[in-house]
């Protein structure tokens, strides 16, 4: 149970690829950040440093030339130093240089500046500015880098809302790339029919996400072993069945030409029962081959194959009208969905058997048409009992090879309708929409 519950949850890859996706995150976001600091806030910073500074600057060596520095009132920091207050420390940053730049260009101070190192004056550090008075050796005036009290709060701001945006950014893209990504595959990898064999899906994303598509496949394994061994089954069953039935109806049909009176009558029911076990061994058979994976899509001009599939009948039995039409489709399936309609026509309804075909659109319509009674329907009333009695026959017939054709339809995305035709008689439309590949059925 416990293993169980470890595999259900996010497992070590996933929390480092979270915290992978966080960090590029962050990453980002202090990018972005310090583009913004160099392009607009930076010199926002650097003219009010410069300013402020500048000010002190002129205003203490005013004060110096008529009060001694050890007359300076309390806060002031000044020291007296040939190398300044750092040593001989040539070290400056960035932000210095832009500083001494502003002070020169913007206010005309050429002034040394020295950045104030460990152990520092102020928290936030500051500059030491050399004062151009006649003292020897040199003052140097302390200046904090604060700003002003507007100014200088949204510093730490900007890193806790850049750290936090940068998790959150890292959180969706982790989300995006190993949850929302990963299910959409599996969504789309999932079957819309259930007739084997069924694709695999995908085993990707986190850990309960890959869990589930693992248990997915194994399912779908399994319904296609199950399917096969069904198909494999049926086929045994009907061979192993039709070898007997064979010999039993030689031996039938031996003993009807030497038996006269009541023994060929029961030889006779024992025929026909044989022909019941034989039609019951041919859906078998069809059983086996409903889910036998042999579709096949193959270009074929459809009024060809029309041709060559009535050119086992008669010709007045059977009559095509139909344009010249290139399709995509199942070519097999066609021709036996074809034979199916016209045995069932021929059998339980009235030659000519016509057959059409036309486009509209992106559909292929194909209809076959008979000259018999049609079906019944509840708005025909006073039905002869031997007319009603023969619709039931034909309602029965007409089971096993219209499933073969509705799947032959359901397999092109289409569908199979059955109604009374203008001229009286059944008329059946199949309308396909999509090969077997789901692409569109027209080559033209």
């Amino acid at each position: 149970m416990g293993a169980k519950q470890t595999a259900a949850n996010l497992n070590r890859r996933d929390w480092w690829a979270l915290l992978s996706f966080c960090a590029l995150g962050c990453g980002l976001s202090f990018t972005l950040l310090l583009v913004l600091m160099r392009t607009i806030l930076e010199p926002q910073i650097v003219a009010e440093s410069g300013l402020r500074i500048s000010a002190n600057v002129k205003l203490m060596e005013e004060v110096l030339q008529t009060i001694p520095p050890d007359k300076l009132p309390t806060g002031i920091t000044i020291r007296q130093s040939k190398l300044g207050p750092e040593g001989n420390s040539s070290h400056q940053n960035r932000f210095g240089n832009l500083l001494i730049a502003n002070l020169k260009h913007a206010h005309g101070l050429d002034r040394r500046i020295q950045s104030d190192l460990p152990p520092l004056e102020d928290p936030w550090g500051g500059y030491w500015i050399k004062l151009a008075t006649q003292h020897d050796p040199p003052l140097w005036l302390y200046r904090p880098a604060r700003l002003s009290g507007s100014s200088v709060w949204y510093l730490p701001l900007l890193r806790s809302i850049t750290t936090a945006s940068g998790v959150l950014f890292g959180i969706i893209l982790f989300l995006k790339s190993r949850i929302e990504t990963p299910f959409l595959e599996v969504l789309n990898g999932l079957p819309e029919a259930v007739i084997p064999p069924l694709p695999l899906i995908p085993e990707k994303g986190i850990a309960p996400l890959h869990l589930m598509s693992m248990r997915i496949n194994r399912l779908m394994e399994g319904i296609n072993s199950a399917a096969d061994s069904r198909r494999i089954l049926l086929r045994g069953l009907a061979h192993d069945i039709a070898g007997p039935q064979t010999r039993m109806g030689l031996q039938i049909e031996s003993l009807a030409m030497q038996l006269e009176g009541k023994p060929r009558q029961a030889i006779e029911a024992l025929s026909s029962d044989l022909e019941q076990l034989r039609k019951i061994t041919e859906q078998l058979v069809l059983l086996a081959e409903k889910d036998q994976a042999g579709l096949k899509s193959e270009q074929v001009a459809l009024d060809d194959l029309c041709l060559r599939v009535i050119s086992s009948y008669s010709a007045a039995s059977v009559t095509v009208k139909m344009p010249r039409l290139l399709v995509q489709i199942d070519s097999t399936g066609m021709e036996r969905s074809l034979r199916n309609l016209i045995d069932n026509a021929l059998d339980h309804g009235r030659p000519p058997v016509g057959i059409q075909a036309w486009r509209e659109n992106n559909t292929l319509s194909i209809q076959v048409t008979d000259h018999g009674l049609g079906l019944s329907s509840p708005t025909i009333p006073n039905m002869p009992y031997q007319t009603q009695a023969k619709d039931r026959d034909r309602k029965l017939h007409q089971g096993l090879g219209l499933k073969i054709v509705e799947k032959f339809c359901h397999d092109h995305a289409g569908q199979l309708k059955l109604d009374r035709g203008d001229i009286g008689g059944l008329r059946v439309t199949m309308t396909l929409k999509k090969n077997v590949f789901g692409l569109p059925i027209f080559l033209q």
